[in-house]
């Protein structure tokens, strides 16, 4: 009952961080692309840092650091996808440890059930099978209990696993979005200064 409880807190925190984190990335590229296409950096800034997500928080670093070059925007936005994952998958262990000891839990209940039931049986051997039987089916609810607990664990489990994942493959395409426009920036750059000479 603990452990289920336990996870059921860790669901539902989690269940409100991915909430949070949604974003609608068509629009949000769209209009992120036509902010550096005019040039409006400060625009584009204030329109990463009014969404509460992850792959917000990647752009704005990296918007935060334009003009610092292509390498070093790319380390610094490497450094914010690290701590965006590390935010995201914070406490997901629970669940998984839940999800696969949970049923060994239960089990361990069935057999130490099994085991009393056939003590009863050595001590009151009158009573016969309905004694063992009796104990058996007390046993087997231990399993089911374990079961219960993982099974839930275990959904819950892969179904943030795989929201991290898209979250993850978005904040790759916002990324590499923005480091072609820095680098285009860096390129436009020399050529502008040589004409000028």
């Amino acid at each position: 009952i603990v452990i289920s409880l336990v996870s059921i807190a860790v669901v539902i925190e989690r269940y409100v961080v991915f909430v949070r984190n949604r974003i609608d990335l068509p629009s949000f590229s769209s209009k992120l692309v036509r902010l550096l296409n005019q040039g409006d950096l400060k625009a584009a800034v204030a329109l990463a840092e009014s969404s509460g997500s992850a792959e917000a928080a990647v752009v704005a670093e990296g918007l935060a650091n334009y003009g610092k070059g292509e390498k070093v925007v790319g380390e610094l936005m490497e450094s914010m996808i690290m701590k965006q994952q590390q935010r995201l998958d914070r406490r997901l262990t629970v669940l998984g440890t839940v999800g696969s000891n949970a049923p060994f839990i239960g089990l361990l209940g069935t057999v130490l059930g099994i085991i009393k039931a056939f003590n009863d049986l050595a001590f009151n051997t009158a009573g016969g099978p309905s004694v063992v039987m009796a104990g058996i089916a007390e046993a087997l609810v231990a399993t089911a209990i374990g079961l219960l607990v993982a099974i839930p664990a275990v959904v819950a489990f892969n179904y943030f696993k795989s929201r991290e994942k898209k979250i993850m493959n978005n904040i790759a395409q916002l990324k590499n979005m923005l480091l072609a426009f820095i680098g285009d920036a860096s390129q436009a750059a020399p050529e502008s200064s040589d004409q000028a000479a």
